[in-house]
């Protein structure tokens, strides 16, 4: 018997998704190891549409194993159709957390669905046991799909089309112990991963005691945490430590890393590794929601390497009460980034738009108040309507009154030649009783420009500068959207289109935005229409229209001061848009990362930075100006050619890949004039 697993990812204007495939990888090893066959079975894994069309072609399986999340559904429906006129008797099977919750709707689903044979259910995310159970039955009834959906069986879901009826398994006890499944890393399902350019990930533990009615891992079963024993972790990295290109990061699929004793053992051995292979130099995960002491523990261990993410998602006690979560106090919380930031470390806060009960006004004092609390960084995500989100069940949408529109799901199209155009969709709430359709979008510009301009500190020294001043980061944001009209033509223009097309990409339903996709391919292809519109222009407004961006933000710290006539007690500020002119990259990156410009100043802009900006920057003036040069070490600018070459340099994959790094990354050294050797490096 032939069986295929496919976890894929669209990958034909950027990947869109940049992790290994962990998920089927534990299917794969978890499967080889327990499955028991009187003949041998093949077990092949895919990450590539393309791969996978290959090997149906020169060898259709027996077994198609299809992964479903909101950012693949439609290609791996688009498969299992191509599967199954390649081989009218492949069996298909499903799974993941893209399923619905009530059982009507999982009828519903399935009923529509014809080119699916079996949904493997499992609990939440765990598919291993689930889907171990089905290939046993299939193997037990000698490989028909009529003698496996003979009866049902724990873990699977169908629709009976000859009957017309939905069939339900039982419930599959979740496992107490993730060591039961194999490592795929040390069974070797990893290793063709390593030159990939994908990011290896993990998961030590499994479950969220949160109920967040709007995640999709707050179902009640999923409640209680299992995980991997600590040795079992390490000896996936030091496996992974020893193969992977030492810029790559390493990603943890946890809902709340650090809040656990065991990840400080994890976090101690990360550090070993940092010390013996210069690797992880970036961790991308969710930090915990609660015990802020362990996790800065954690990240103090592993150096700065781990930002820590606070999703409050609201500060508004009804919207708390509405989404069942609740979070610590904001002085709690102003507290933890105090502590962040004597560390060194960085924290961001996150946010979602247009929950159950907020308002603008609301939102943007939450926006305010974690500005205020010191986060670099305040994500606004889209309130998405996933299935199996308890908040996208029937009944939670007429109770909030919620009123959706449907959108191309970002960078998640192509054509792998199985027939047809495959367009990926998502269902966002965009206006609820308490927060109007225009207000949706007079926040969504907001959040751009808070993005392109404070997103960890990209232009740090500049709000520093303001702040000094009496001008809170919120303020001059705010400023800086009321005057857009007088903004740099080029910069305006990259606002001006982020709000034309981020009405153009809503459509009442699914049926009418994948129409409009399907007739609008080759620009959605090419990225000329369409992506990720946040992340898209604020790629533009950052590396493209870059210099603009800075002019913009200088005239606008220049106005305030105006407004509040201190403009003139503010010599230095001409210094710190010089210096950020100066060491900041933009593309093209070719052109820029060989640039090395000059810079003569009064002030020491990275002594008042490196001295946490504790006095104000004319007590750090020089005697006299001062000469600097400028590079970029060698380091750095193998960090962001590897990414290139692996994403692209197109807002989309630009997008993608600074997701794992930091701004720093993107910055050239600094020298005074005569501290440069001939090959440009610092004496």
């Amino acid at each position: 018997m032939r069986v295929y697993l496919a976890d894929l990812g669209h990958n034909q204007l950027t990947f869109s998704s940049d992790i290994y495939p962990i998920g089927a990888a534990n299917l794969a090893a978890y499967t080889q190891a327990y499955l028991k066959s009187p003949k041998p079975v093949e077990l092949r894994l895919f990450r590539e549409p393309q791969d996978l069309r290959a090997a149906i072609d020169s060898a259709p399986p027996d077994v198609l194993a299809l992964s479903s999340y909101a950012w693949n559904h439609e290609l791996s429906k688009s498969f299992a159709r191509y599967g199954k006129q390649r081989n009218p008797r492949l069996i298909t099977m499903m799974g993941g957390p893209h399923y619905p919750l009530t059982i009507e709707e999982m009828a519903s689903f399935l009923e529509g669905m014809p080119e699916i044979d079996v949904a493997v259910r499992g609990p939440t995310y765990e598919g291993e046991r689930a889907f171990l159970g089905a290939m046993q039955r299939l193997i037990d009834v000698g490989g028909s799909l009529d003698g496996l959906l003979e009866e049902s069986f724990p873990g699977s879901d169908w629709f009976d089309r000859k009957a017309g009826t939905f069939v339900r398994g039982a419930l599959i006890p979740r496992m107490d112990d993730l060591d039961e499944i194999p490592s795929p890393y040390l069974t070797g399902w990893m290793d063709p991963y390593y030159e990939s350019g994908y990011f290896p990930m993990l998961q030590i533990s499994r479950g969220c005691p949160f109920t967040c009615q709007f995640c999709n891992s707050s179902v009640k079963e999923n409640t209680k945490i299992h995980a991997h024993s600590v040795e079992n972790v390490r000896q996936d990295l030091l496996y992974i430590a020893e193969r992977v290109k030492p810029e790559l990061p390493v990603c943890f699929a946890d809902d709340n890393f650090g809040m656990y004793e065991r990840d400080q053992e994890v976090a101690e051995y990360i550090a070993h590794l940092q010390d013996k292979f210069g690797w992880p130099r970036y961790i991308r995960t969710t930090t915990g929601k609660n015990r802020a002491d362990r996790v800065i523990k954690v990240m103090r261990t592993v150096r700065g390497t781990l930002p820590m993410t606070s999703a409050v998602q609201s500060l508004n006690p009804v919207v708390l009460e509405n989404i069942k979560r609740s979070n610590i106090s904001l002085d709690a919380y102003a507290e933890i980034q105090k502590e962040v930031q004597a560390q060194g470390m960085q924290a961001y806060g996150e946010l979602i738009l247009s929950m159950p009960g907020e308002t603008k006004a609301s939102f943007l004092k939450a926006v305010s108040d974690l500005l205020d609390s010191g986060v670099k960084r305040v994500s606004a995500h889209q309130l998405m309507l996933l299935h199996g989100a308890p908040l996208s069940n029937p009944d939670q949408r007429q109770r909030f009154g919620l009123h959706t529109r449907w959108r191309v799901v970002a960078r998640n199209l192509g054509n792998y030649g199985t027939g047809e155009d495959v367009v990926e969709v998502e269902e966002m709430v965009v206006e609820t009783p308490t927060f109007t359709f225009e207000e949706y979008f007079e926040t969504r510009v907001f959040h751009l420009l808070l993005t392109i301009f404070y997103h960890e500190g990209n232009y740090e020294e500049a709000f520093e500068y303001a702040r000094h001043h009496g001008i809170k980061p919120f303020d001059l944001v705010m400023h800086l959207q009321k005057t857009l009209a007088s903004a740099p033509p080029r910069f305006r223009q990259v606002i001006e289109q982020f709000v034309t097309e981020s009405r153009d990409e809503l459509f009442e339903s699914s049926e009418e935005c994948t129409t409009w996709a399907r007739s609008h391919f080759a620009g959605l292809l090419d990225g000329s229409i369409g992506g990720n519109l946040l992340s898209k222009y604020s790629m533009l407004g950052r590396f493209f229209a870059g210099s603009e961006a800075l002019e913009f933000l200088g005239t606008s710290i220049r106005s305030v001061l105006r407004e509040r006539e201190l403009d003139g007690q503010s010599p230095g500020l001409e210094s710190v848009i010089g210096y950020l002119r100066a060491i900041m990259l933009h593309t093209p990156f070719a052109h820029s990362l060989a640039a090395s410009p000059t810079w003569t100043a009064e002030f020491d802009v990275e002594g008042w930075r490196d001295a946490g900006y504790a006095q104000p920057l004319e007590e750090h003036r020089f005697g006299k100006p001062v000469e600097f040069h400028t590079r970029v070490d060698d380091a750095k600018r193998a960090l962001i050619l590897s990414r290139i070459a692996t994403f692209g340099e197109h807002p989309a994959g630009l997008g993608k890949f600074t997701r794992t790094m930091f701004s720093r990354d993107f910055r050239r050294t600094l020298a005074r004039a005569g501290e440069m050797t001939g090959s440009g490096q610092a004496a």
